[in-house]
């Protein structure tokens, strides 16, 4: 027994690193998970499913923005700064051409949302709501997580998300009281996010060290081309994971939105360990390259996606009663059904997150996810040509569509011998 505990113990101490980032993200994603649960309920009954709806609408459309502002650099920017943590001039570049690239195509996706506006009906009437859901692409220009995984200090993120985040829940109390409030909704998680940047930026050009500076053509056009691969694989992703929220509210209404938006919130929150794991994992398996070390947590990853999915079914009912009250029930099966893609999604993170992309396979990574879009964008053309589009039947393609993923994943690292 003595000797067990000193295993552990050393065990612990060789990993000391990996095992304070996993205890801070795990502060920071329960949180996460009781965020929703104080905010949610509050919001749903005062705003109305329909205003609601509407809301979650917009946010949908913006994420597509949010993936343009992005353009993969939360893995191709974390792996470079994993590599020359240690090298500050190297660091500063990084950082530097990151955030001059972010700041470009921010200002490209204001350009383009001008234009979407015109030739969305739902917009019509609504625009300010569409121009202040924005924040979430200021905020992923400001908020350089790329740089604090990739140095491993993920203490940094904890603290300045939830002091962006108590902002936010604050805000949401003293200003929302009835639907005509609804345009406080983002304003309030856009300041949060200012916040949360502003905090991050001094941090990164203050204590640590890192210098900006204008980088030349030939360094940009490096670190572009370098995230071009994830870019192209999460607009895919985006493809069949928001796209549904877009596809419903065009073709079924606001309150459809709001049910599927349910099933999915509660759907992203039991993902959040997984997520957790993954953020913790990235920069040590792509500095080690251990494989034997990814399978083990294989194993603990299905364990604890399993186990969430099962407890989720079995008491779905009850969680969307507490969650939405009784003008929710509609959420009830969409959730069971997107639940399913729980342990599915896990798997894939391991194959592909985990394994492709350290090991060097990040275009056959963005390829596979690429397809996945193909395949998305064919159920749904067969749902639409038979008049079968229902919240139900768009969540069963979203579990078929990462069920795809999963095996391409699992046979594309069998052939590289990396399972």
């Amino acid at each position: 027994m003595k000797q067990h505990y000193h295993k552990i113990k050393e065990g612990l101490s060789r990993n000391k690193t990996l095992v304070q980032n996993f205890s801070y993200l795990s502060a920071l994603q329960i949180f996460n998970l009781l965020l929703p649960l104080i905010t949610y309920p509050y919001l749903i009954r005062v705003l109305g499913k329909e205003t609601y709806g509407l809301v979650v609408f917009a946010q949908a459309i913006i994420g597509y923005l949010v993936i343009l502002v992005g353009f993969g650099f939360n893995i191709s920017a974390t792996k470079e700064i994993s590599i020359h943590r240690d090298d500050k001039k190297k660091v500063s570049e990084i950082v530097s051409g990151v955030i001059i690239l972010k700041s470009g195509l921010f200002i490209l996706s204001f350009l383009i949302l001008g234009i979407l506006l015109f030739y969305i009906p739902q917009a019509k009437g609504y625009e300010p709501l569409f121009i202040l859901c924005m924040w979430a692409c200021l905020y992923d220009v400001i908020f350089p997580m790329w740089y604090f995984q990739g140095i491993e200090q993920m203490k940094y993120i904890t603290y300045i998300t939830l002091v962006s985040r108590f902002v936010s829940i604050g805000l949401i109390f003293v200003l929302i009281h009835a639907p005509e409030d609804y345009l406080f909704l983002p304003i309030v998680n856009g300041i949060g996010a200012i916040v949360a940047g502003v905090i991050s930026l001094v941090i990164v050009f203050g204590p640590r060290g890192v210098k900006f500076h204008f980088c030349s053509y030939t360094i940009l056009k490096r670190l572009l081309l370098d995230s071009v691969p994830i870019f192209v694989s999460n607009v895919s992703i985006r493809l069949y994971v928001s796209t549904n929220k877009v596809i419903v509210g065009a073709f079924l209404g606001m309150a459809e939105v709001a049910y599927y938006d349910m099933g999915e919130k509660v759907t992203n929150l039991l993902k959040i360990p997984q997520s957790m794991l993954s953020q913790t994992l990235f920069p040590k398996i792509n500095k080690d390259k251990n494989i034997e070390f990814v399978k083990k947590a294989f194993r603990l990853s299905i364990i604890l996606n399993i186990g969430l999915m099962i407890g989720t079914i079995l008491f779905s009912k009850y969680i969307v009663i507490i969650l939405g009250g009784q003008q929710m029930m509609n959420a009830i099966w969409v959730l069971n059904i997107l639940v399913l893609t729980i342990p599915v999604i896990a798997m894939s993170n391991i194959f592909g997150i985990q394994l492709l992309i350290p090991f060097g396979y990040s275009k056959r990574f963005s390829q596979i996810i690429l397809s996945s879009g193909m395949i998305y964008l064919l159920q749904f053309a067969i749902l639409w040509l038979f008049n079968l589009i229902t919240i139900y039947s768009m969540s069963i393609i979203t579990v078929t569509t990462e069920l795809f993923v999963t095996l391409i994943m699992y046979q594309h690292c069998k052939r590289y011998k990396l399972w």
